[in-house]
C-alpha cells in the first residue's frame, strides 16, 4: 500500500509542477524603484512595501536580479530632483535585467507632509500606463509611509476591499508592449496606432459604460453652476487619442506650423514648440478639418469627442478611481497648469497618465469638443451631444495658463469656434 501511495504522490507532483510553472510564467516580471527627496531608509521601506503589495496581488513576480538592477540605476543615473526619473532610461535598464514592468515609487517628504506617487512603467513602450497616489498631512513614523505606499499601489492596481480588477498590462508575447500589444476588455478590441500621413497616432480603446456626469462628490466645493446638473449618462465604445494632437502631427495633416497658426491668430508669441509639443492656435473649424482629412485618408470615422465622451475618458472610463483630475488628486503629478508650467506648454505625455493610459486630459492645452455649449439637459442621457445650435463650442481640460480649478474632469468652458488661442488644442476620437 505504501508503494502505491508514493507512486501516486510522484505522479501528482509531476502533474502539478508544469501547472505551477505555467501560472508563474503568466505573471509579469517586476522591478520596483523608489526615488524622491528622502534618504535610503525611506526608499528601502517604500520599495519593500510596494513589492509586497504587488507580488501579493498575484499579477507579478520579482525579477531575480532586482537588487542588482536597482543598484545599477543608482550608479548610472544621478537623479537629484523629485519626480525626475526618466521612464525611458528606467525601461532600458529593465530590459537588461529581464523586467517586463517597473513600479516607480516617488516620495515627497516636507516636515509633516508626506506624498507618495506610484506609476507602472512598461519597458517596451517606455511609458507609464497606470498610476496612483496618496498623501498624509501629519506624518509621524514609517508606519505612515507604509500606509501611503499601500494606498497608492492599490489605487494604481484597482484594488479595493479585497477585490482586484484586471491589470492594463497583459501576459502576451514578451517581445511586445504590454499596453499597445495587448487586448482590452470588451469584444476583443485593443488599442492601436494610426499611421496615416506618415505619422504615428496612438489610440486608446474606451469601453462604453454609464457614469455620473457633472459635479460629483470628489470635485469638492470647486464646481461652477454649469456643472451642477449631474446626469447619469451612457456612452458607447470609442477610441480616443492617447495624447493631444502634436505640432508634428498637425503639420503632416494640415501643412501649417505653429508659427503660421500664430500668425493667423494674431498672436504675439509661441508657448512651447517642438514635434512632441501639443498643437495650439487651432480653431474648432480647423480641428474638424483635421478630422475630415484623417477620415478620408484612412477610411475610418475620426471626429472630435463629444463632451460626454471626453469627461468619461478623462475620468478613466469603467476603470475610474473617481479622482478630481484626470489620473489622480494631485494636479502636479498629472498635469501642466499655471502652478508648474513655467508659462508654456510641455511635450505631451510628460506627466502621469490616467486609469486608461491617457495623458494630459488635465492641463497642457484646452481641448475642443464636438458639442455646442449650453446647459445640461437632464433628459439627454444616451450618448448626449449637447444643444442643436449655439454661439460657442465646448472646450475641456484647462491649460498651462489656467488654475487648478479649470483642470478638473467636470469643469466646463466654451470658446468661439472660429477663434484661436495659445492654450487651446484638441485630441481626436475614432468610432469602432
Amino acid at each position: 500500500m505504501r508503494k502505491y501511495i508514493l507512486t501516486f504522490m510522484f505522479v501528482l507532483m509531476a502533474f502539478m509542477m508544469p501547472l505551477q510553472a505555467q501560472n508563474q510564467n503568466q505573471k509579469l516580471k517586476l522591478a520596483v524603484y523608489a526615488t524622491g527627496n528622502v534618504d535610503a531608509l525611506f526608499k528601502n521601506i517604500a520599495q519593500n512595501n510596494a513589492s509586497t503589495e504587488l507580488v501579493g496581488s498575484g499579477r507579478y513576480q520579482m525579477i531575480e536580479r532586482s537588487t542588482e538592477f536597482l543598484s545599477m540605476i543608482a550608479k548610472e543615473h544621478d537623479y537629484t530632483r523629485t519626480g525626475s526619473v526618466d521612464d525611458n532610461q528606467i525601461a532600458e535598464l529593465g530590459k537588461q535585467y529581464g523586467a517586463q514592468c517597473i513600479c516607480v515609487v516617488d516620495i515627497t517628504h516636507i516636515e509633516t507632509y508626506l506624498y507618495v506617487a506610484v506609476r507602472m512603467v512598461d519597458v517596451v513602450s517606455g511609458t507609464a500606463h497606470r498610476a496612483g497616489d496618496s498623501e498624509n498631512a501629519s506624518y509621524a513614523s514609517p508606519v505612515d509611509l507604509r500606509k501611503c505606499v499601500t494606498e497608492a499601489v492599490k489605487k494604481m492596481e484597482g484594488i479595493s476591499n479585497g477585490t482586484t480588477v484586471t491589470s492594463s498590462y497583459n501576459s502576451g508575447n514578451s517581445n511586445s508592449s504590454y499596453f499597445y500589444g495587448g487586448g482590452n476588455s470588451g469584444g476583443g478590441r485593443q488599442n492601436y496606432t494610426e499611421s496615416a500621413f506618415g505619422i504615428n497616432m496612438k489610440m486608446v480603446y474606451v469601453e462604453g459604460g454609464s457614469y455620473n456626469m457633472g459635479c460629483t462628490g470628489e470635485q469638492g466645493g470647486s464646481c461652477d453652476s454649469d456643472e451642477q446638473t449631474v446626469r447619469y449618462v451612457t456612452v458607447s465604445d470609442f477610441y480616443i487619442g492617447q495624447f493631444e494632437i502634436t505640432q508634428a502631427q498637425w503639420q503632416a495633416v494640415m501643412g501649417t506650423s505653429v508659427y503660421q497658426q500664430q500668425s493667423k491668430a494674431g498672436g504675439s508669441s509661441t508657448y512651447g514648440t517642438g514635434n512632441d509639443y501639443p498643437m495650439y492656435y487651432v480653431s474648432w473649424e480647423e480641428a474638424k478639418e483635421f478630422c475630415r482629412r484623417l477620415s478620408q485618408q484612412t477610411g475610418k470615422t475620426y471626429r472630435l469627442p463629444t463632451e460626454a465622451e471626453w469627461e468619461y475618458a478623462a475620468r478613466g472610463g469603467n476603470k475610474t478611481q473617481n479622482s478630481k483630475y484626470a489620473g489622480g488628486f494631485s494636479l502636479d503629478y498629472v498635469g501642466w497648469y499655471d502652478g508648474n508650467s513655467g508659462s508654456k506648454t510641455h511635450a505631451v505625455g510628460t506627466k502621469g497618465a490616467n486609469e486608461l493610459g491617457i495623458y494630459d486630459m488635465s492641463g497642457n492645452v484646452w481641448e475642443w469638443c464636438e458639442d455646442w455649449y449650453g446647459d445640461y439637459r437632464s433628459y439627454d442621457t444616451d450618448n448626449p451631444k449637447g444643444p442643436s445650435s449655439g454661439s460657442n463650442r465646448v472646450r475641456r481640460g484647462g491649460s498651462w495658463s489656467h488654475n487648478a480649478r479649470s483642470c478638473r474632469v467636470s469643469h466646463r468652458d466654451s470658446y468661439s469656434p472660429g477663434s484661436r488661442s495659445s492654450g487651446l488644442g484638441f485630441r481626436v476620437v475614432c468610432l469602432p
